[in-house]
């Protein structure tokens, strides 16, 4: 069987696409696990879960573009007055660190669509 080229283009995109997948799913467990879960395995829980994190993010934002624009802000520069979880949040975990020196642009960028995909 002949493989044509355009048969050739789609397998060689879909096979980038799902390294270029695991690599920031890598990130985002090397990044973000340690303090938000991502996966059903249980740790001591510094803060909400990442499944939590969009539940709440996603009330408070109508659209995925403005609750990606919220999270990379919030990340960057997290403050009480831009917290849209509830006050017991706060209380139970506290107010989540900048992680401006823990990540570039550029990996937020990416961890942000890899959660909103």
């Amino acid at each position: 069987m002949k493989l044509t080229w355009t048969t050739l283009l789609l397998l060689n995109s879909a096979l980038m696409l799902n390294a270029a997948s695991t690599d920031v799913a890598q990130l985002m467990e090397d990044k973000c696990s340690n303090c938000h879960f991502v996966s059903n395995a249980y740790k001591e829980m510094k803060a909400p879960p990442m499944w939590g994190v969009k539940k709440i993010v996603n009330q408070h934002y109508k659209t995925p573009q403005e609750a990606k624009a919220f999270i990379i802000d919030y990340v960057m520069n997290p403050s009480k007055e831009k917290m849209v979880f509830p006050e017991a949040t706060l209380k139970r975990f506290g107010l989540m660190p900048s992680q401006k020196d823990k990540l570039t642009q550029e990996e937020l960028e990416a961890i942000v669509e890899y959660f909103y995909r």
